[in-house]
């Protein structure tokens, strides 16, 4: 059986000079491209729900509250729109909220800072 020796005191520059066997470096850089791709993930995963929350909030600010009676409202939602946006040096499709104006006023799209659109229709 062979022994081990104790560990041993090592400055950068013996350490440049000594590298790591092949296969260790072939499974670390395997270990850093699966942490940039989990890392990208995650990031774009968080990113999209970030921005969702922003028109969301964006919606509400115009039409108020989801779910809540307004006699005196002067939009309402209407629907999700089908949407892209570059997001991590990728296009991610995106469903932007969408809100109309009520029929009484003139018709007339207001593009709001998210690329949310609201769209202002006179009655008929």
């Amino acid at each position: 059986m062979k022994k081990v020796s104790g560990p041993q005191l090592v400055t950068s520059s013996a350490a440049l000079e000594s590298p790591l066997p092949a296969e260790i470096q072939e499974a670390l850089g395997e270990l850093v491209g699966a942490a940039r791709e989990g890392l990208l993930a995650l990031s774009v995963g968080v990113g999209l729900r970030v921005v969702h929350e922003l028109m969301e909030a964006e919606v509400t600010e115009v039409v108020g509250p989801k779910g809540r009676w307004n006699r005196d409202r002067a939009a309402s939602r209407h629907g999700h729109e089908d949407g892209s946006m570059t997001l991590g040096g990728r296009r991610v499709p995106v469903s932007r909220p969408r809100a109309e104006r009520s029929r009484a006023r003139s018709c007339r799209s207001r593009r709001m800072s998210t690329s949310l659109t609201v769209t202002r229709c006179s009655g008929r």
